[in-house]
């Protein structure tokens, strides 16, 4: 097991005798995980039903929550040299499939109820309009940059060339 931080440690527990065995600690770990992603679907669900009453930073704060403990997934797994993309990578499609089809339209629903309850309701239709072109383009950008950014990690990693030059 690679060294941990002491702010890991306060979660993790790993020398703690109450672990019992190795199973224990699997087992324990995966429950975890299964209790933060239907912590994050509560989110997702509790922003929207905020948006509906009108409570705007609640809802807010709930949306970003979700995507903070990803980010901090993403570091802890890239500290450990645990590469996330090449590894989503071969996950199934249908198993992608599922992933979006069971997040992006609870994104959706939060963005529709948010903008709803808080744009003036003279202005809705053209702000909505405004706020999916404004997506789209955003989403452009984020898929090139995403891109981008994956040819020049690529183009680090090319093989080493095992010709030798007379």
């Amino acid at each position: 097991m690679t060294k941990t931080t002491a702010f890991e440690d306060i979660f993790l527990a790993p020398d703690e005798p109450a672990w019992d065995d190795e199973r224990a600690r699997e087992e324990f770990y995966r429950g975890s995980t299964v209790a933060l992603n239907v912590m994050m679907y509560a989110c997702y669900v509790i922003a929207i039903v905020a948006a509906a009453t009108d409570a705007v930073l609640v809802s807010i704060l709930l949306m970003v929550l979700p995507g903070l403990s990803g980010l901090v997934l993403l570091r802890y797994c890239a500290r450990r040299g645990i590469d996330m993309r090449t590894m989503l990578k071969g996950f199934s499609p249908q198993r992608k499939r599922i992933a979006y089809a069971t997040t992006y339209p609870l994104i959706v629903v939060w963005l529709v109820v948010f903008l709803w309850r808080t744009l003036p309701s003279d202005s809705f239709p053209q702000s909505l309009i405004g706020a999916v072109a404004g997506a789209a383009v955003g989403a452009a950008a984020a898929l090139a940059a995403g891109k981008l950014m994956r040819r020049r990690v690529t183009a680090g990693q090319l093989p080493e060339d095992d010709i030798f030059d007379a």
